[in-house]
């Protein structure tokens, strides 16, 4: 990692949103690899429970915090005003600057969904390339024959979309075959950009009830997704409280 971030609930997160874009946008200047997690209420759920899938959030470049509600939880413990910044707007960031960028895995209509939101939203499109991936599981996956195609195109950008956990343990397996690049597991994002998912218009402070956009258009998975974190959410609280009290002792 570029630097130590703290740990939130066993998790490095950055929620300082300049930092976190200074550093990405330095790894790309200076060409080197690396990856970020969007850490959503599923994958933070997944971490506590699953130590390999934890180690490697924690080896990411950098991560952010892709829910409000952890953001409010952890400015709760810490007592500080902390704000998630989501896969959404990270991608809708990225996406239109001329960075050259890859969608890796995603299928030929979402990608030409992509590429036609870029050409209705004024941005050439040109900087963008796409490539399909076999339907595997992670274990499968030929990721030295994968990495020398990436290589060959030269991506400073690779968005990889193939949900959690199965797109951190895939991005951690393929780079160290690539030469350089900044990989992003980036879930659901692809699908707001294009309005396939509505981002709400609402919200409450902090909180962005993004969440309730996912259960309306996946309501059997992510219901399935949700009421895990909800069960957990107490003892990462004091659990959390636990640590500051010992840090201070």
């Amino acid at each position: 990692m570029a630097y130590k971030m703290q740990k939130y609930f066993n998790v490095f997160l950055e929620f300082d949103h300049h930092l976190l874009k200074s550093t990405i946008e330095e790894a790309i200047t200076n060409s080197q690899k690396g990856y970020v997690c969007v850490v959503d209420a599923n994958v933070l759920t997944i971490a506590q429970k699953d130590e390999q899938f934890r180690n490697v959030l924690n080896g990411a470049l950098i991560n952010t915090c892709d829910g409000s509600s952890i953001a409010m939880l952890a400015g709760m413990v810490h007592k500080q005003r902390l704000r998630a910044l989501n896969g959404p707007e990270i991608f809708a960031y990225y996406i239109e600057k001329k960075y050259k960028q890859l969608l890796l895995g995603s299928d030929e209509e979402t990608s030409n969904q992509i590429k036609a939101t870029l050409q209705k939203n004024g941005v050439d499109n040109s900087h963008l390339d796409v490539m399909p991936l076999p339907f595997e599981k992670v274990e499968d996956f030929n990721y030295a024959e994968i990495a020398e195609k990436i290589n060959i195109l030269k991506p400073e950008i690779i968005w990889v979309s193939l949900g959690a956990p199965k797109q951190e343990l895939f991005i951690a397996n393929l780079i160290p075959y690539l030469n350089s690049g900044i990989l992003f597991a980036i879930g659901a994002a692809f699908n707001f950009y294009i309005g396939k998912i509505a981002l709400p218009d609402a919200n409450v402070g902090a909180l962005k009830f993004i969440w309730i956009s996912r259960i309306f258009s996946e309501p059997k998975k992510q219901l399935s997704r949700i009421m895990p974190y909800l069960k957990i959410i107490p003892r990462l609280y004091w659990q959390e409280k636990r640590k500051i009290r010992n840090r201070n002792k």
